[in-house]
C-alpha cells in the first residue's frame, strides 16, 4: 500500500453534508484494509479563482495509506460526486501524521471565536448582575433612579439661552462681512 495526500473541494452549499462525506471515504478506505492518517476539515475559504462561478468551497484534507485499487474508487467517488467541485491526490513517501499549519490557524480562529463568545457572555452576566443590584438598592419602584423627576428645572434657564443666540448671530455677521 502506499501513502497519498488527499484534498478535496465541496461546493459552499453543500457545507453540511461535509461530515457525512467524510465518513463515508474514511468507510471506503477502511474498508479495503486501508488507513486513514488524518483528515481535517478545514472549512470554507476563499478560492483563488472562481470555479462554475463560485468563489468560496469547503476544503477537506485527508491522509492516506491504500491500495491503487481503492484509491481508483475513490477518485470515481469524487468523479461522481456533483458537490465535489475539485480533488488532488499526491503520492507521499511516508505517513504524514501532524496537524497542518492550516488546520492549526483554524483551531486558532475558532478558540479565539470561542474566548470572544466567553467574555461577551461574562460581560452580559455582569451587566444584569449590576441591574439587579440596582433595583434592589434603590427599591422596587418602576423608575430608574436616574431619570429626572418632572418637578426638577430645565438644565438651562431660558434666560442664559437668548444670549447665546445673540453671539451666534453677531459671528455669523462678522464672518460675512469678512468674506465680501
Amino acid at each position: 500500500m502506499r501513502h497519498y495526500e488527499v484534498v478535496f473541494l465541496v461546493h459552499p452549499d453543500q457545507s453540511e453534508q461535509v461530515p457525512g462525506m467524510m465518513e463515508r471515504y474514511r468507510a471506503l478506505i477502511e474498508r479495503s484494509q486501508g488507513v486513514v492518517h488524518r483528515m481535517e476539515d478545514w472549512g470554507r475559504r476563499q478560492l483563488a479563482y472562481p470555479i462554475s462561478k463560485i468563489h468560496k468551497a469547503h476544503y477537506v484534507l485527508m491522509n492516506i495509506e491504500v491500495a491503487n485499487d481503492t484509491l481508483d474508487e475513490l477518485t470515481s467517488a469524487f468523479r461522481f460526486n456533483d458537490a465535489v467541485l475539485r480533488n488532488l491526490i499526491i503520492k507521499r513517501q511516508e505517513a504524514v501524521t501532524g496537524v497542518s499549519k492550516i488546520y492549526e490557524q483554524e483551531l486558532r480562529e475558532q478558540e479565539k471565536d470561542r474566548e470572544r463568545d466567553r467574555r461577551r457572555e461574562e460581560e452580559a452576566a455582569l451587566r444584569a448582575a449590576r441591574r439587579e443590584a440596582a433595583v434592589e438598592r434603590d427599591g422596587d419602584d418602576e423608575t430608574p433612579a436616574a431619570a429626572p423627576q418632572p418637578d426638577e428645572p430645565p438644565a438651562q434657564p431660558e434666560a442664559e439661552a437668548e444670549p447665546q443666540a445673540e453671539a451666534t448671530a453677531e459671528a455669523e455677521a462678522t464672518t460675512a462681512d469678512g468674506a465680501d
